[in-house]
């Protein structure tokens, strides 16, 4: 993915003099970042090399008006920071964590421990040693690193298995560590950082009550044995119809009962997932703001001010979303269109900070 397209300061001032009628498909009166009294982020497909921040530069402008918090999309993951056993590159990263500092922004570091093979070093999956100290070095050099720099991590990632949500995910580091792993990263995290705030993230947990309550089971026990976690990311990849609003509400409100930080982590509404769009019509466009309308009202409702880890949207522009790759069919999940125009959706979220 990439973000390349021209975004020109033309375009965005001749926006701001259109006529009410319009302002909905233009530029708004009032960006997301001044409309909410925690975080509002996005994601960005950099990181992966240090070239990757001209992709930035190009759409500053409406990363800088609009978002106080941003997340790499991968290029903060383990196979960028840790290429081999005694190699760790964090130049590419660096660039992004300069750009937030300058820009005022909160870095959120995503993610110390993640499974999936593609994210995986080659030297890791290989490795014959002691896994213990391996992954502590691992998670503690690059705590260490960007401490001062990242204000909160997704310690471990998706380690709970969706299919059977009773158990844990089958990974290498299960294989190697058991159970043990995820606790075992949290507390090397902390260690390395004590001002970061450490979360677990994982997707589906809003939507598969069996999910939902092992997470809550593994929060009561790290919270009886002072394991330090911090919060919780809902990653809420969702449909336009799908899971009701009733079931987020009471994911939400579970974890902020434990006294944790509550992040909706990695926001998109998808709208195509049945493949009968070819385009993206008004009533489409409709539904999708009343549905990010609801979801950002069910956060505000359902978390205490305090509690509030931010809300970051996976990704800027409609084209570059991840829900793309691969897919022989269209599809519209996020706020802005493919040339950074507002969507209804984007009006949705800001009622939703009202309410």
């Amino acid at each position: 993915m990439s973000y390349r397209f021209a975004l020109t300061l033309f375009a965005l001032i001749f926006s701001f003099g259109q006529p009410e009628s319009r302002a909905q498909s233009t530029v708004p009166a009032r960006a997301l970042k001044d409309s909410a009294k925690f975080p509002i982020g996005v994601a960005l497909n950099v990181g992966n090399a240090p070239g990757d921040m001209a992709d930035i530069r190009e759409i500053a402008a409406l990363i800088n008006a609009q978002f106080n918090s941003i997340v790499a999309e991968n290029g903060m993951k383990m196979r960028f920071l840790h290429p081999a056993i005694d190699t760790y590159d964090f130049a590419a990263a660096d660039a992004l964590a300069d750009y937030a500092r300058t820009h005022g922004m909160i870095l959120h570091g995503h993610a110390l421990i993640w499974h999936h093979d593609y994210q995986l070093p080659v030297w890791m999956k290989n490795y014959q040693g002691d896994w213990q100290a391996m992954l502590r070095d691992h998670v503690q050099q690059i705590c260490q690193h960007f401490a001062g720099k990242v204000k909160s991590w997704d310690v471990v990632n998706e380690a709970i298995d969706n299919k059977h949500p009773k158990q844990y995910r089958a990974t290498l580091f299960l294989e190697k560590l058991g159970p043990a792993y995820i606790e075992q990263a949290f507390i090397a995290a902390h260690e390395a950082d004590p001002a970061a705030v450490l979360y677990y993230n994982d997707f589906n947990m809003e939507s598969k009550a069996d999910k939902l309550q092992f997470m809550l089971d593994m929060v009561d026990d790290f919270q009886r044995r002072h394991i330090p976690l911090h919060g919780i990311g809902f990653q809420m990849h969702v449909s336009v119809d799908s899971p009701a609003i009733a079931q987020i509400k009471t994911a939400l409100q579970a974890v902020a009962a434990r006294g944790l930080k509550v992040r909706i982590s990695e926001l998109d509404v998808s709208l195509n997932q049945q493949q009968r769009a070819a385009s993206l019509d008004p009533a489409l466009a409709q539904l999708q703001k009343a549905r990010y309308r609801e979801i950002v009202s069910a956060y505000v409702q359902s978390v205490s001010p305090a509690q509030r880890g931010g809300i970051t949207f996976w990704g800027l522009l409609d084209k570059d979303s991840w829900l793309l790759d691969g897919k022989p069919y269209p599809d519209w999940p996020l706020l802005f269109d493919d040339k950074g125009q507002t969507k209804p959706a984007y009006f949705g979220v800001l009622e939703g900070l009202k309410e």
